[in-house]
């Protein structure tokens, strides 16, 4: 039998023990209720600190210049891309420049006497050919005019190269896309068929020369027919040496191609780059839908022009073997 005192002891240090976490509780939100009752009272400062300044900068305008500026953010948005912003962070260095050299003091006092000429344009008294030439021997208009003939100079001088640097990209596409070919023509719709010709008389029966094979038979390498930027091409418009492939002149050869380049399409030219890798052989359209697990539909859909020959030129690989 059990020991009836034990048993009273273990149920009053049950009920002790019961009792100690309620009081544990209760100090505990004691503490809480405390604190709440110290922060109540910053809280309202801090909001009404905080109320009062917004009251502030409602009436001096600050919120409603804040309103506009963010106008202009959304509408820089929607203007410019990523691409210009990348621009801008690259020549930002050059503005600032600029802007420093055209905010020096003497600099800006030439603008303003400028300005102010202008400004007073309407009291300036007309001068004929002799005025102009008798006011050229004043040293001031002398000077002026000379500035004026370096500042000419110097913009005809950026003009040539700005027209220099766009002539050698247009001779550089232009080139490009000789090399890669003249584009089929699609067949409009609607064009009626010429005319069948007449039959003409029978010849003699000759025995007929046996079929040429569907398939191109490999090509041996291609020869250099061109160089564009260090980057050797054949005729046919592929690279000679598939190691001088890079994913920019990919991008250029796409666009020679007229074909947007989206990742379902680098995922084929990494598959074939791959499998040229391996094999040492360009795939042809069966061994593309294999490699890159597309179909030869999915094929057409990305590349609609060819699709072996257009992903070998793309890829820098050389002309597959296979009917293309």
């Amino acid at each position: 039998m059990s020991d009836p005192t034990k048993t009273d002891l273990a149920a009053i240090a049950a009920r002790l023990d019961a009792l100690t976490a309620q009081v544990a509780r209760l100090a505990e939100r004691g503490r809480q209720d405390d604190l709440y009752d110290e922060l109540v009272p910053v809280m309202r400062a801090m909001m009404g600190s905080a109320m009062g300044r917004l009251d502030a900068m409602e009436r001096d305008g600050t919120l409603a210049f804040v309103r506009e500026l963010g106008g202009v953010g959304q509408k820089v948005l929607a203007s410019f891309s990523a691409a210009d912003v990348r621009q801008l962070g690259d020549a930002v260095v050059t503005i600032l420049e600029t802007v420093r050299t055209l905010t020096q003091p003497d600099v800006m006092r030439v603008a303003a006497d400028a300005g102010e000429a202008i400004q007073h344009a309407d009291t300036a008294k007309p001068m004929g050919l002799f005025g102009m030439m008798r006011a050229t021997k004043d040293d001031d208009v002398q000077r002026g005019m000379a500035v004026m003939m370096e500042v000419l100079r110097r913009v005809g001088h950026g003009v040539n190269a700005m027209a220099a640097k766009q002539q050698h990209a247009d001779d550089k596409k232009a080139k490009l896309a000789e090399i890669l070919g003249p584009k089929r023509q699609r067949k409009v719709l609607g064009t009626e068929r010429a005319a069948p010709p007449k039959a003409l008389p029978a010849a003699p029966v000759v025995k007929a020369a046996p079929p040429a094979p569907a398939c191109a038979v490999p090509a041996k390498p291609g020869q250099v027919a061109a160089v564009i930027d260090g980057v050797a091409f054949t005729a046919d418009g592929n690279l000679v040496d598939a190691a001088a492939w890079t994913r920019g002149l990919a991008a250029a050869l796409a666009d020679a191609e007229r074909v947007g380049l989206t990742d379902a399409h680098w995922a084929v030219l990494d598959a074939a780059r791959a499998d040229f890798a391996a094999t040492g052989s360009s795939p042809n359209i069966r061994r593309l839908t294999q490699v890159a697990g597309v179909s030869t539909k999915d094929l057409y859909v990305l590349f609609p022009r060819a699709p072996g020959r257009t992903i070998a030129k793309i890829a820098g690989l050389p002309k597959p073997a296979g009917c293309l």
